[in-house]
């Protein structure tokens, strides 16, 4: 399995990308996997606290450009960008708490999945950036919106328009990571701060993030425009450059 799921105990579980010598790119599989394993934990009434990380020292790398490579058209391009946006909306209304522990890098489309858990905790390995423009992209799984509602306009919008590379702590102080921590055992421990009733949390969860209509709009509209940009010529002569160099 590219995307693992299992129990750390009986209120908190995590979802693992498995693909470390891809650094846990993001595959047609593995937005399949990612889809069912939320899903299913979502249904669980028992569960608190939903850790989402990766193997191999990185969190992950975004989207698999060998794996989608032959997506050439903005309708090519939705069938993925879609689903994985999709994923994203499904992460941000989940009914537990939601944590993305980054070890390693959380850059181009890692960095969306990682914004669209309610909290970020990284380790000192940690760098995280919305490098898509060097794809000649914008977000395309609903980042942008959520960032924003995460961390402010202003700040998203510096975030997203440098497209640099923050280190944790550079990271904390904008708000987008709210700890630094050395060890997933301090994630573990982190994750019992929260092991109240389930059934307080999630009420909880659902009084305060209950307006989520026009955020899903606006991940919407950045489907459309990643996709109108990835049928561009230099869209595809950016990713043929980058798929050269990687060999």
């Amino acid at each position: 399995m590219k995307v693992c799921k299992q129990y750390i105990n009986e209120h908190v579980a995590e979802i693992v990308l498995n693909r470390p010598k891809q650094k846990n790119a993001v595959d047609f599989d593995v937005i399949e996997q990612l889809d069912e394993h939320i899903t299913m934990l979502a249904n669980d009434e028992n569960i608190t606290v939903l850790i989402l990380r990766g193997e191999g020292g990185a969190f992950c790398s975004g989207g698999d450009l060998r794996a989608f490579h032959q997506l050439m058209t903005k309708e090519d391009a939705k069938t993925m960008l879609q689903p994985m946006n999709d994923v994203l909306k499904k992460i941000v209304s989940f009914p537990g708490v939601t944590v993305s522990y980054i070890d390693g890098a959380a850059v181009g489309g890692g960095a969306e999945l990682a914004t669209s858990t309610d909290y970020r905790l990284a380790s000192p390995n940690c760098k995280v950036g919305f490098i898509q423009g060097r794809l000649h992209l914008t977000t395309g799984w609903g980042g942008a919106s959520i960032l924003k509602d995460r961390i402010g306009r202003e700040v998203a919008l510096q975030m997203l328009g440098s497209g640099r590379l923050y280190s944790p702590v550079e990271a904390k102080e904008i708000g987008f990571v709210q700890e630094v921590v050395s060890s997933l055992d301090e994630v573990y421990d982190w994750a019992e701060r929260w092991l109240q009733s389930p059934q307080v949390i999630r009420n909880y969860k659902a009084l305060l993030y209950k307006e989520k209509e026009k955020l899903y709009t606006e991940m919407d509209q950045e489907v459309s425009s990643c996709s109108s940009l990835w049928e561009t010529e230099e869209h595809h002569s950016a990713v043929k450059n980058f798929l050269e160099k990687s060999q």
